[in-house]
């Protein structure tokens, strides 16, 4: 089963991407964050009252690390978690990055053609940086994605910061 993204689903322009920034920047004291990335496991089960079953002679495609049949929908949220970005239907069996690398926003992301606005000053500051999405340790570390800091690797003293 291929991922139900549609091309269009990543049809932001320009503007609408700086309006996100700045929602997130009044919002979060958080300049320059496009939007937030993350999958969720969608459990499928056999049942009355879910819809979504396993497919059948799918063998182990859906079925997850955590250790259940799933699909994973994969989103971008603006800051007020509205969805501006879905894409939903890949097997439970991929992790987010894949998925995300495979997506159609992923893909436009990585070639650069994703509109997004140029570089600029934060405000208040004379530091030129890009805009970015925040996501966490299944994603790439990329110039537009920025991901928290890794509480796995740091000591004590770091992880009270």
């Amino acid at each position: 089963m291929d991922s139900a993204s549609e091309e269009g689903n990543a049809d932001i322009d320009k503007q609408q991407w700086l309006q996100i920034a700045v929602d997130f920047g009044t919002r979060f004291d958080f300049p320059h964050c496009l939007g937030a990335i993350d999958g969720k496991h969608v459990r499928l089960i056999d049942g009355k009252h879910v819809r979504i079953k396993k497919p059948n002679n799918s063998g182990s495609k859906f079925y997850n690390y955590k250790g259940f049949f799933s699909i994973v929908l994969l989103a971008v949220t603006d800051a007020s978690g509205k969805f501006v970005i879905v894409d939903v239907g890949s097997c439970g069996g991929n992790c987010d990055c894949g998925v995300f690398s495979r997506s159609a926003f992923g893909k436009r992301l990585f070639e650069n053609k994703l509109q997004l606005p140029d570089e600029a000053v934060i405000p208040g500051t004379n530091r030129t940086v890009p805009y970015v999405f925040v996501a966490d340790d299944a994603f790439p570390l990329r110039e537009n994605i920025m991901k928290a800091f890794s509480t796995s690797s740091a000591d004590t003293r770091q992880r009270n910061i």
